[in-house]
């Protein structure tokens, strides 16, 4: 051709705990915590969804996809997983790293509208990444409103580090029942499930 030798490969996309620690240096409240979620937390999180019949399930704020291994692994098909995620470069990592995995980048606030339509009226479970113990009240009524708009009368399981409800359930009118606890994940984490009628 011209003589010159041909250019390099492009290095490959950054590891995805490194990217989770930029985006956590970038904004501490919007990633919840330093270290992406352990596998002993994914499994715990996976055996409490529900992907029955043709069901699916939506994982919210899913960061560099470490809960999404999980159920994976636990058997849940990869086009049967959608996965929406706000920071766009956390968003281009999880299509590289889940090849058949639905990811929209996008509010989960708005994720009756984001939702895409093949699966709209098959959520089972909705799993929530963000650190919604943070957000005020209004915020977290909105962010169970979406929830429900999305899997009507299935309510929602949040991971979080508190022992005790993060969450003013019956202000928001939940019902809340922890699901799981593991010593395994730093730190210590739980996983709580919040219905509609509390």
């Amino acid at each position: 051709m011209d003589g010159f030798p041909a250019a390099p490969p492009r290095p490959a996309r950054q590891g995805g705990a490194w990217l989770f620690l930029r985006r956590w240096a970038r904004d501490p409240l919007q990633m919840g915590s330093i270290i992406p979620s352990s596998p002993a937390l994914g499994r715990r999180v996976a055996r409490a969804s529900d992907w029955s019949g043709d069901g699916c399930v939506v994982e919210l704020g899913a960061g560099t996809g470490a809960i999404s291994r999980a159920l994976l692994g636990a058997g849940l098909p990869p086009e049967r997983l959608c996965l929406v995620e706000i920071v766009p470069e956390m968003a281009e990592h999880l299509r590289a790293a889940l090849p058949g995995v639905e990811v929209v980048t996008g509010d989960a606030f708005a994720l009756p509208d984001i939702l895409p339509r093949r699966l709209r009226g098959r959520v089972r479970t909705v799993i929530c990444g963000i650190p919604l113990v943070l957000l005020p009240l209004e915020r977290q009524r909105a962010f169970a409103a979406a929830a429900e708009g999305a899997a009507p009368g299935r309510g929602f399981l949040l991971y979080t580090y508190c022992a005790t409800s993060p969450l003013r359930h019956r202000a928001l009118g939940l019902a809340a029942r922890r699901e799981a606890f593991t010593l395994l994940n730093f730190p210590p984490a739980s996983v709580w499930r919040y219905s509609p009628g509390g």
